[in-house]
């Protein structure tokens, strides 16, 4: 869990690159980057990224490599 001011950070820095808040990515099932709708994760470490930055799958094999 983030502390409520590193949640603010983090969303007003989403909103500023990507048009849209992490939180409100997460809570609507998108991705925070490319803004498609999240469908499955390779396993349960990238599912947990996905909590972590919003990312779907496609865009964290784009970020860090498939593996």
């Amino acid at each position: 869990m983030r502390s409520p001011a590193m949640q603010k950070f983090v969303d007003s820095f989403a909103q500023s690159v990507y048009g849209r808040s992490q939180t409100v990515a997460v809570q609507e099932h998108i991705c925070v980057t490319c803004g498609k709708p999240v469908s499955s994760f390779r396993n349960d470490k990238s599912a947990r990224e996905y909590e972590i930055s919003g990312m779907c799958m496609n865009c964290q094999d784009e970020v860090f490599g498939k593996d």
